[in-house]
């Protein structure tokens, strides 16, 4: 038996197979690359905007899709809800936060879709990242002078997307741009502080 011959055939199946001595040690290719920070802290970074908008410290935060605990990692399916902890919220959530890392890879995530599609949007720049703010549109046969605006806002900065979506207050019908450019401040923090 001609053992070199044995050996050069096993390291070939082993470096093959991405086991044995030449196996790779990073993570796996399917593997979905996450932040090294929690969810909790990503209903924190945005907190203050909603309690600004809600009037009130008392509100109830809850882990977005999934049903993820409050102390997992980012990654994918990311999101947090913001609503009055006594629930005299006119509608029943202030709006949300969502953080995602885009992978561009058949074997892996795709970027999730836009939920702006359709809406028409504006595009900002705020501390040198480019911003989408989209208000919904009117409802067919919807009243502009009695009809409440949704605004979403989406950033991305280095492969992470970020959302920060609010509901307008019970008399605004008309957009405020004020709030807007407030609310993208916030979001780019966001994606900053917690892409890593």
């Amino acid at each position: 038996m001609n053992w070199s011959r044995v050996l050069g055939i096993w390291l070939l199946a082993a470096s093959l197979s991405g086991c044995g001595p030449f196996s790779r040690t990073g993570p796996d290719e399917h593997e979905i690359p996450t932040s090294s920070h929690t969810i909790q802290e990503l209903c924190d970074s945005a907190k203050q905007f909603f309690v600004a908008r809600a009037g009130t410290e008392n509100l109830k935060l809850s882990a977005g899709a999934g049903g993820k605990a409050l102390t997992a990692r980012i990654g994918s399916g990311n999101g947090c809800f913001y609503e009055k902890e006594d629930g005299s919220a006119w509608l029943s959530s202030l709006g949300y936060v969502s953080l995602f890392r885009e992978v561009d890879s058949a074997r892996t995530l795709t970027q999730p879709p836009s939920t702006t599609e359709n809406y028409p949007a504006k595009a900002m720049t705020v501390d040198g990242v480019a911003v989408k703010a989209a208000t919904e549109p009117l409802p067919k046969g919807g009243d502009p002078a009695t009809t409440l605006l949704d605004v979403n806002l989406t950033a991305t900065i280095d492969g992470w997307k970020g959302e920060l979506h609010f509901r307008a207050a019970e008399n605004q019908t008309a957009r405020d741009d004020q709030l807007i450019r407030s609310g993208a401040q916030v979001l780019v923090n966001m994606v900053r502080t917690l892409k890593s």
